[in-house]
């Protein structure tokens, strides 16, 4: 969906029963859109300064819908697609999908993947085409039971991706989706459903561009979910990239069930946006299940972050890791909160989170909240979390060598967020790299 929508002041507004999403699709869908319209409906908006929300305006991410509109995208849309599909040209992808909006998606470069049994359509497409796969796993890993803000997306969405992997299908080259948010007043429901099946790979990079340039014409805002099932022995690896532009309020729950012997490698890539709350978790559901949650942000100006990371340990003998780096400069704040849950029957399980932040100048303010939720004693597990500015040691130890301040800080922020980066494929890391660069300027 991408309609016109203003920010409303408080938690009177309400999903109508005649919303033209709600009709859309077969039967078992429209009784699950409206389950969602109803249990947005009656949740009240979270209490502000309770758990998750401790640092963070939750009316913010309330807004108005109006009558649907022409919206226009921004003029680096067609620069980052003609770049991406270059790359589908050169074999460094495996394919390219782009959504403006949830209105027009298109597929690039997919037609031997389509040849080993791969699936990559829209969503509408899916429910008509592979309606037993589909009804079987939407709605399973966010519901209108996650939360106000995903029962919202759960009735409103207009299309989304659907991406399956067959048994045994490994696909070498990284799938990329790129998915950009309207202008100003407009609101964007992105879905995304991944299923991996029995002994598969899947690398896939979703990129978030677009949104209002200027906050005094508009906000944009933008509200996705996305849902990945990893079927035994499967090799998933998943980069969000999130570059937003500054006048957009962004809110994204990111959910991953995986199962016996199965891999899964998450890396949020957190750039823009004006105000940006992203969720992110992964249930570990077999024995051998491994997840690893790699996270990196860098905020400048006065842009907000808050990120919350989730490893549910369901099932014995799983391991898990995550480490979040964050960066800030100007007067950005970011707030994170991880949890790792351990259920009483997943005995032998291996847990591990951390949480860095360097702040580059006073007047940046960071937030960070390591929580156990640990319920039998058999098992290895630990946090930590670290809050600074730079290392007055080793900024005088490059300057001692001839090295300018602004330059020795430019290194000493790109050796703290090296690891992070060796681990974005390669034919996005160079982006990436370009998008710190561009934040260290001026320091």
């Amino acid at each position: 969906m991408n309609t016109k929508a203003t920010m409303i002041q408080n938690s009177e507004y309400t999903i109508s029963d005649i919303s033209p999403e709600l009709m859309r699709g077969p039967q078992w869908l429209r009784d699950l859109r409206n389950k969602a319209r109803e249990d947005f409906n009656q949740a009240p908006l979270p209490r502000r300064g309770l758990h998750l929300w401790r640092y963070t305006d939750p009316g913010k991410f309330m807004y108005e819908l109006n009558d649907a509109s022409d919206t226009t995208y921004g003029d680096n849309y067609d620069v980052v697609e003609k770049i991406e599909r270059h790359h589908v040209d050169e074999g460094t992808l495996a394919g390219l999908v782009t959504d403006l909006g949830g209105r027009e998606i298109k597929r690039y470069g997919t037609e031997a993947l389509a040849e080993k049994g791969v699936i990559i359509m829209p969503l509408s497409e899916a429910i008509e085409k592979q309606h037993d796969l589909v009804e079987k796993y939407l709605y399973q890993a966010i519901s209108s039971q996650t939360g106000k803000f995903e029962a919202m997306n759960g009735a409103l969405w207009n299309d989304g991706i659907f991406v399956y992997v067959p048994n045994g299908q490994v696909i070498e080259q990284p799938l990329h989706l790129l998915r950009e948010a309207g202008m100003e007043n407009s609101a964007t429901f992105p879905r995304l459903l991944v299923v991996v099946g029995k002994n598969a790979g899947l690398t896939l990079v979703d990129e978030y561009g677009g949104g209002s340039m200027d906050e005094d014409k508009g906000i944009s805002f933008v509200n996705g979910a996305v849902e990945i099932f990893g079927l035994a022995e499967s090799k998933v690896r998943y980069v969000s990239l999130q570059r937003q532009t500054s006048a957009t309020n962004s809110y994204l729950t990111h959910r991953a069930q995986i199962e016996q012997g199965a891999s899964m490698l998450t890396i949020p890539l957190v750039f823009g946006g004006s105000l940006c709350k992203q969720n992110f978790g992964v249930r570990l559901n077999g024995a051998g299940a491994h997840s690893d949650i790699y996270g990196l942000l860098f905020g400048s100006m006065r842009q907000h972050f808050d990120n919350h990371t989730l490893h549910h340990h369901a099932h014995g003998s799983t391991s898990s890791n995550i480490d979040f780096k964050v960066v800030l400069k100007d007067r950005a704040q970011s707030a994170y909160t991880g949890l790792i849950r351990i259920e009483n029957g997943a005995r032998n399980c291996e847990a591990y989170q951390e949480n860095r932040n360097l702040l580059l100048n006073p007047g940046t303010k960071a937030q960070t909240i390591p929580e156990l939720e640990i319920l039998n004693e058999d098992v290895s597990c630990s946090h930590g979390a670290t809050l600074g500015s730079i290392d007055q040691e080793s900024l005088f130890y490059l300057q001692a060598r001839g090295i300018a301040k602004n330059e020795a800080v430019r290194m000493i922020v790109s050796g703290f967020v090296t690891t992070t980066l060796n681990r974005v494929p390669v034919d996005l890391r160079e982006r990436i790299e370009t998008f710190v660069a561009q934040r260290l300027e001026g320091i």
